[in-house]
């Protein structure tokens, strides 16, 4: 093998690995003790289950900047599947492929770090559903479940909201609860007990 192609090739197992490190490139799993848990459920090969992404909320395709804002309100989001915490991708909602322009470069709920800090801004004083963040994350989550996982005789969904003054409460609205300045919101997804 002569220096250019060991070069090349050295490029090529780099750039599958670091694909395969960014969740680009799935790799089979032959180990099937932990599939059960850790795949989506209620779906077949043929078959996908109706998803929340379906009809997206209008408020969702909404851009705006920071000025003029006659709401900027902030709430936290914490989600765990199966015990374990989901992180929430920084600047989701910020420069997508619909809000790419200066002075429209962010969607009404957005976030900015990886913390689970949710910006909730509008120059309207309108109600905004927690639907409307994962409508512009693009992730289904609903009453029947929260990203490819599915509520069914085995596994369950719960969702619980402290507001801003310490109160804690269990709610089932789900995708149509009402964003409020405050507030943290906890979204968990795991096996029936």
């Amino acid at each position: 093998m002569n220096r250019d192609t060991a070069i090349v090739v050295i490029a090529v197992v780099a750039l599958v690995l670091v694909s395969y490190q960014a969740g680009y490139i799935p790799f089979a799993d032959n180990d099937t003790s932990e599939k059960v848990d850790s795949e989506p459920l209620n779906e077949t090969e043929n078959e996908t289950s109706p998803s929340s992404l379906d009809e997206i909320h209008p408020l969702a395709s909404t851009c705006l900047t920071h000025g003029g804002l006659t709401r900027h309100d902030h709430m936290y989001l914490y989600i765990q599947i199966n015990g374990e915490s989901v992180t929430i991708p920084e600047n989701t909602g910020v420069y997508t492929e619909m809000c790419d322009e200066e002075g429209a470069e962010m969607h009404v709920v957005h976030t900015h770090t990886s913390d689970g800090k949710l910006h909730l801004e509008m120059q309207t004083n309108e109600s905004v559903e927690l639907g409307v963040f994962f409508d512009i994350w693009g992730q289904h989550f609903d009453e029947t479940g929260i990203f490819d996982y599915r509520v069914n005789e085995t596994h369950a969904m719960t969702m619980s909201v402290r507001d801003a003054d310490g109160n804690i409460s269990d709610v089932d609205t789900y995708d149509h609860f009402i964003l409020l300045d405050g507030q943290d919101i906890l979204i968990d997804y795991g096996p029936r007990v």
